[in-house]
């Protein structure tokens, strides 16, 4: 399906429907956010690590409450570590704490040591390995779990939701991938299970990544039939430019388009299958 943000020819009318779960899921998870709009950060979660070391460096955020649904969380290319205390995580921490409040714990890989990483398969390497990390250090929660990629961290989401057995990971029930960069070169993508939600963002003024990495992660999910994957344009308003840098963002326009339909994955995650 594709919301009213999202209008393309080209995509079957098949795809243009969300389950009533889901859609259900997302209505509440609209009005859950809307309720959660200029709320102040409140002291409901701890960050904690980095543990490892390098590009296998990974941090977790825990709910101050038992968790229902765990989220790996990954960042976009960096250059420059953005802020000095949680130099990875404070960029997206708004939103960190939105999911912790919910009832999340968050995995938070690094996968770079340095602005001088290249965009290789090693990086993967290091984005398995830091899962594999936090999964250990959280006691390898038996909760529903989604995984959430922006930019290069939306490729990345994608060699996770393909390769979780191989990876002795939990195998996740959905993906947001959010104005993905291009497939990861040398990096295999087995089919992912048929059962798997996926969503697919592109931003109209997206210069950066623009759509050629979504079409060709489009491409490649189109030929495994699934009911369940959606790929939506998010169209700029005056109250968001839907540049490579809006997910960025946490006004109201923002959260709508990115932290609501995450909540609704999640939501439809935890009600089953």
């Amino acid at each position: 399906m594709r919301t009213r943000r999202s209008v393309s020819a080209r995509t079957p009318r098949r795809r243009r429907r969300l389950s009533g779960a889901l859609a259900v899921a997302l209505l509440a998870a609209s009005v859950a956010t809307a309720a959660d709009a200029g709320a102040s950060r409140t002291p409901l979660d701890r960050v904690e690590g980095p543990y490892g070391r390098g590009g296998a460096a990974v941090w977790l955020i825990v709910p101050s409450r038992p968790a229902r649904s765990l989220v790996v969380f990954g960042h976009g290319w960096k250059y420059t570590p953005p802020f000095p205390g949680h130099p990875w995580v404070d960029q997206f921490r708004p939103w960190l704490d939105h999911l912790a409040a919910g009832g999340n714990e968050i995995i938070f890989p690094a996968y770079q040591s340095g602005a001088n990483d290249l965009a290789d398969t090693g990086r993967v390497e290091d984005y398995a390995a830091a899962i594999r990390t936090g999964y250990r250090h959280l006691g390898r929660p038996r909760v529903p779990v989604v995984v959430f990629g922006y930019s290069f961290g939306a490729s990345l989401a994608f060699s996770y939701a393909a390769n979780a057995r191989a990876w002795g990971l939990p195998v996740p029930r959905a993906v947001q991938a959010t104005f993905p960069a291009g497939m990861i070169a040398g990096a295999g993508l087995p089919p992912l299970p048929s059962m798997m939600r996926v969503l697919l963002q592109v931003g109209d003024a997206d210069t950066e990544a623009g759509s050629a990495g979504a079409n060709a992660f489009w491409q490649w999910l189109s030929a495994h039939p699934s009911s369940r994957k959606r790929y939506e344009i998010i169209h700029s308003t005056p109250q968001l430019a839907a540049t490579h840098a809006a997910a960025k963002a946490t006004n109201a326009a923002a959260r709508a388009a990115f932290w609501a339909p995450l909540d609704g994955l999640i939501a439809a995650a935890r009600s089953g299958p």
